[in-house]
């Protein structure tokens, strides 16, 4: 995963990991496997990616990536490159939701981005 983050985004992300208690981090993780299956729910059901639930889950999101990013736009394209990159990812790195979850989020937040 490092390939993808600069020089000055990997400092800055393991500057980060010595600030961030470990209970933060699990409860972001918690937040993510949540926010992950009701996105793949939706998904499921044929939820639109404008609608208004799939616009919340877009929303939160965004929140959840802001906070693994501080909001550092280094980090956030770096984080970019990699998701964009899930093609050349190992087998031993499982992507976290499936291809269809991940087109209705991607859909969902250019719909955000829009208004």
């Amino acid at each position: 995963t490092n390939k993808h983050y600069t020089e000055e985004a990997s400092q800055k992300l393991a500057e980060r990991r010595l600030t961030i208690s470990p209970d933060l981090v699990e409860q972001a993780q918690r937040d993510w496997a949540s926010l992950i299956g009701e996105v793949e729910n939706a998904v499921a059901k044929g939820i639109e990616p404008t609608s208004e639930r799939a616009q919340a889950l877009a929303a939160r999101w965004s929140e959840l990536i802001k906070a693994f990013t501080g909001g550092d736009p280094a980090i956030q394209s770096g984080l970019s490159k990699l998701y964009a990159d899930q093609a050349n990812w190992p087998t031993t790195f499982p992507k976290p939701y499936s291809d269809e979850a991940g087109s209705f989020i991607c859909t969902a937040m250019a719909g955000r981005e829009k208004k």
